[in-house]
């Protein structure tokens, strides 16, 4: 049976996003690229650059992987190769999306020198909540046995969602939302004690860019949630995986590498007496000693 306009339709505006966000992906990755080799590559291996590298390249190839798929060249009408491609980019959707955010919490927390324990518990909420969505996927993937319409003419893995799975979005929107919190009081905390180490447009750049991705990521989500209800049955439905992933990848690295820059950011002798000045001025000037008349301090009787 020959697939209706309206499909088509949806089809090619799921091409369209697609696209889009993997242009964007490639695009931003080349803007940022002498970044990269600067901030992250010239520093020593920790966590933090671990996860860094591996978000940014593995969604470079995971979109190149999905735009392969969207242009009808691997699945050769395959149910099974869809089952497998809806299930692993299921998991990439996840582990892209809430990588990115425990990375920034933890270049964060490293900027705000606060407490350990607030920065573990919300790395562990991230965590637990990647672990509930990837056993989610799994589950729904192995009880559902999705039939993918018309792949044998589009080539493309269409499928349908289950009911009450946008449910478990609920949990990126509260946990990204403390995470903004703690980024612009990280950057209120710099500003208001390095005022004259720290150039007001770079702070400039790291509040708009904290700005755009909790935007972004609010974005995603509602995008995720509007994927798992409204376009449950249509092909928009991956709309979530193709096109709000990079935006939040994007935004995410960005902020990361700025947020480096923060701490890469090299003084001269000046800069840096000029603040121990600035520093000394503050503290209230002590009473001197009492003199007597030819400027002698007086001894204590």
């Amino acid at each position: 049976m020959a697939p209706s306009p309206e499909f088509m339709q949806d089809l090619w505006v799921r091409r369209i996003f697609s696209t889009t966000g993997h242009t964007l992906l490639v695009y931003d990755y080349l803007l940022t690229l002498k970044d990269e080799a600067y901030y992250i590559w010239n520093r020593p291996w920790t966590v933090v650059k671990v996860l860094f590298l591996i978000n940014r390249y593995g969604n470079l190839i995971g979109q190149t992987f999905i735009q392969l798929e969207e242009a009808g060249l691997l699945s050769h009408g395959s149910q099974v190769f869809c089952h497998r491609f809806t299930l692993s980019t299921s998991f990439f959707m996840f582990l892209s999306t809430e990588s990115i955010h425990i990375i920034v919490l933890m270049r964060t927390w490293a900027i705000w020198g606060t407490q350990k324990r607030v920065a573990n518990v919300l790395i562990w909420s991230y965590i637990s909540y990647v672990l509930v969505l990837t056993g989610t996927a799994a589950y729904s993937a192995t009880t559902r046995h999705t039939q993918f319409l018309q792949l044998d003419v589009t080539n493309i893995c269409f499928g349908t969602i289950s009911n009450y799975v946008w449910l478990v979005c609920f949990g990126s929107f509260i946990l990204d939302t403390l995470l903004f919190v703690l980024t612009m009081r990280s950057l209120w905390i710099y500003s208001e004690g390095f005022q004259s180490l720290y150039h007001s447009d770079l702070l400039y750049i790291l509040v708009r860019d904290t700005i755009m991705f909790f935007i972004v990521s609010m974005l995603s989500n509602a995008l995720r949630m509007t994927a798992l209800t409204a376009y449950s049955n249509n092909p928009k439905n991956f709309i979530a995986k193709a096109f709000a992933t990079p935006l939040v990848s994007v935004a995410g690295q960005r902020l990361v590498l700025n947020l480096q820059d923060l701490n890469w950011r090299t003084y001269t002798p000046q800069d840096l007496s000029c603040e121990v000045d600035r520093q000394l001025e503050a503290f209230p000037a002590a009473d001197p000693p009492s003199q007597d008349d030819i400027g002698h301090p007086e001894r204590q009787t």
